[in-house]
């Protein structure tokens, strides 16, 4: 993708815009699973394992427990499944407790070039209404196909323009349509109701990435709303209740409102035979995506170089801007789990001091209330500058130069990619290794293994219902 962006004064003074809206809601209906290439199905599969690995490490989570109680509150008795609850509620109730769970740890995945999140939204949401109408595998591998796709493409509209600019949170303003489509779509809503659909969800597309400036537990809610108000949106569509059908490309729609420069045709380019989501990234570490590169590169000089806490009198980490904006902000001294998260300085000393940026490593540096000393030392060392050859890879590269001064005098230096992008992507075997780790630890490994056959199984049409029906035979840990 070129990194030049249509400027939007040339999109807001087309007299006849492109139907991109229609274009995309008719493309949606008309999907068939016999048209889904081999290589999107499987992919489909996998990042739905590993969303639902996310959602589950982040259910006993205080603040995801906060947002389930007042789900379980509110909604009515349903079909659908709610992670951490015997309790099944309403579609929209169980998707906004599930997406925030998915999107509550920083382990989802995330595009690197559409610098979007979208498995946190596609699939709750898509489950719960699978949940809800009883719908069988191949329907709903359609829809979360969809909702993927959906996502992504609006990602390459509007990035990094979206966020750089105007300091958009991605998650809730593209989540809302990657929800509304795929759900729309295992409805079988026409492309008329499901354009309309799309017109009101952009009424719920909102959220600030200001998180990443001062902390807060906000961005993990930003997709529990993304996966409701698609599902809103679709109830609403249903009964008759209309929203513009320009929605996207329109003088007033939404990629003029949230982002500076825009690529319109971008979200309906090459429809069905170019699928944009293949490209996501699966994470490794339990951070923001930023800071992958960061951490591997110096990974490579801790295997390498025998770089040891004691031995570092500075660390430089060269980036891209939009870094320098997003993860550079917070400091050596965060205050919650957010704000550790999107901190270069504290991931990048935990990763030194204490050998990980698993969860289980940012739940330890929460019991020392992120002030564990040696950590702390070793962030306040830490300072991020813009390097001219991770600025030009970026956004289709995450790249970053971690250069360390020694004590003895000596300074050492690599360069990484981030692990789990395309430039450097997880196994198969990685991804389910990565999922039972994080589903096991939580639910044991015979409810786990139960999911994942139940995932694969979606192959075989089997009942969507099936998914998350183990969590409620199995016996959950304490």
């Amino acid at each position: 993708m070129a990194k030049g962006m249509m400027a939007s004064t040339e999109a807001r003074t087309q007299t006849q815009p492109r139907p991109i809206t229609r274009e995309l809601a008719s493309f949606a209906s008309k999907l068939r699973y016999e048209k889904i290439p081999e290589e999107v199905r499987k992919r489909v599969l996998l990042l739905t394992l590993d969303q639902i690995g996310a959602a589950l490490v982040a259910s006993t989570l205080d603040y995801i427990t906060r947002v389930r109680e007042y789900a379980l509150e509110e909604s009515p008795d349903g079909l659908s499944t709610v992670i951490g609850s015997q309790r099944k509620l309403r579609p929209e109730w169980a998707a906004l407790s599930n997406a925030t769970a998915g999107h509550g740890v920083e382990i989802d995945d995330y595009h690197n070039i559409a610098l979007a999140h979208p498995g946190c939204v596609a699939v709750p949401s898509v489950l719960a209404v699978a949940e809800q109408i009883d719908a069988r595998g191949h329907e709903t591998m359609v829809a979360l196909a969809l909702g993927f796709e959906a996502i992504i493409r609006f990602g390459l509209s509007v990035m990094p323009s979206m966020i750089k600019d105007r300091g958009f949170h991605e998650t809730c303003v593209m989540g809302v349509f990657g929800s509304a489509l795929g759900a729309g779509r295992l409805l079988r809503l026409d492309p008329e109701t499901l354009a309309s659909a799309l017109g009101l969800a952009a009424s719920h597309a909102s959220g600030t990435t200001e998180y990443a400036q001062s902390g807060g537990e906000v961005k993990r809610l930003h997709a529990g709303l993304a996966a409701m108000g698609g599902l809103r949106a679709l109830s609403l569509a249903r009964r008759g209740f209309s929203g513009p059908p320009t929605i996207l490309e329109g003088r007033r729609g939404v990629f003029q409102a949230f982002s500076d420069e825009y690529r319109a045709d971008a979200m309906v380019e090459g429809l069905g035979n170019r699928w944009d989501f293949l490209t996501t990234a699966i994470k490794p570490y339990c951070c923001c995506g930023l800071i992958h590169s960061q951490i591997d590169a110096l990974r490579a000089l801790m295997a390498e170089e025998g770089l040891r806490p004691d031995d570092v009198l500075e660390m430089i980490v060269g980036t891209d801007s939009l870094s320098l904006v997003h993860v550079n902000r917070i400091g050596a001294r965060p205050t919650d789990m957010n704000s550790a998260q999107f901190s270069s300085h504290f991931s990048l000393a935990m990763a030194l001091v204490m050998g990980g940026n698993d969860f289980a490593h940012y739940v330890a540096a929460q019991s020392a209330g992120f002030r564990d000393p040696a950590v702390v030392g070793i962030a306040e060392k830490i300072r991020l500058e813009l390097d001219p050859e991770a600025e030009a890879a970026f956004p289709e590269h995450f790249l970053a130069r971690v250069r360390v001064k020694r004590r003895d005098g000596s300074t050492i230096e690599r360069t990484r990619y981030a692990t789990g992008t395309p430039d450097a992507p997880l196994t198969e075997a990685e991804i389910r290794a990565k999922y039972r780790r994080m589903a096991g630890g939580i639910v044991g490994d015979a409810t786990a293994n139960a999911i994942e056959r139940a995932i694969d199984a979606l192959a075989d049409n089997a009942p969507a219902r099936d998914v998350l029906r183990p969590l409620s035979a199995g016996t959950r840990r304490s």
